[in-house]
């Protein structure tokens, strides 16, 4: 299996937008808005879970799930350094310049574990002011409860780029991916970034060409209807190697604690 220096690796391994790299997070970089990498358009209420999360300016910068009518799940990478007026919850629509709803937030609750540097606890929970008004273009999304296995055939969507020299329309994507074994997801990274890997992450492996890419961080991992990850990193865009994603059954506790609503 493909590995890669620590030098692209560094370069290449989050996946938030620009509006990130002014918290820190990561190295300079280009603009990060756009879409998934290689995907399919989605169909009209395809996703109606999936949320893009917006700056206060209007920029896409990551994305999210519904889970009830006033809370979302994300990234901790997206959260973390935000304060309630910096973020906008985007729902109901599969292009970000048309139709859906602007939603301002009025909580945010970071993983207390997360990690910055390693991205371990990678989960965040955002509290919109005004609720959803469920709909067929939204709707909240169940989170697995059971360990998701290998080889499970799963789905990932976002707004992010199409690749990392092309933004991209302004439409939802997504591709099809499978569950990797824990152990050819660290055979497959350099040593230097194994130590991001753990049983709390999930790994998918899809078609060279197709992946997660910059601007996806915080979207929905899905099989059969349900929420098993949450995207975390990766080496945009759709080069061959694993996407990375915090895993909701190892969280799902925390999150259910804190989104009563």
């Amino acid at each position: 299996m493909l590995r890669l220096s620590a030098t692209l690796l560094m370069a290449c391994v989050t996946l938030c937008s620009a509006a990130s790299l002014k918290q820190g997070l990561t190295k300079p970089a280009q603009d990060r808005s756009g879409r998934i990498a290689g995907g399919t358009v989605a169909e009209t209420a395809q996703f109606p879970f999936q949320v893009a999360l917006l700056t206060a300016d209007g920029l896409h910068y990551c994305g999210g799930s519904i889970l009830n009518q006033r809370w979302v799940v994300t990234a901790g990478a997206c959260a973390v350094g935000k304060t309630t007026a910096d973020i906008v919850v985007f729902a109901g629509s599969n292009r970000l310049s048309e139709g859906g709803r602007r939603h301002r937030v009025d909580r945010i609750v970071l993983h207390p574990n997360f990690d910055v540097e390693l991205y371990h606890n990678d989960v965040a929970v955002l509290r919109v002011v005004e609720p959803f008004i469920f709909s067929d273009e939204v709707q909240p999304i169940a989170m697995r409860a059971e360990y998701a296995e290998s080889g499970l055939n799963v789905t990932v969507s976002g707004f992010g780029r199409e690749s990392i020299s092309n933004v991209g329309d302004d439409r939802l994507r997504f591709v099809e991916a499978q569950v990797m074994p824990q152990d050819e997801c660290l055979a497959a990274f350099d040593e230097n970034y194994t130590p991001r890997l753990e049983d709390n992450t999930v790994c998918t492996q899809s078609a060279e060409g197709e992946g997660i890419c910059l601007g996806d961080a915080g979207g929905p991992l899905v099989h059969d209807g349900h929420l098993i990850g949450v995207v975390s990193w990766g080496i945009p865009c759709g080069m061959g190697m694993p996407d990375v994603y915090a895993r909701v059954s190892a969280h799902r506790g925390w999150i259910l604690v804190h989104t009563l609503v």
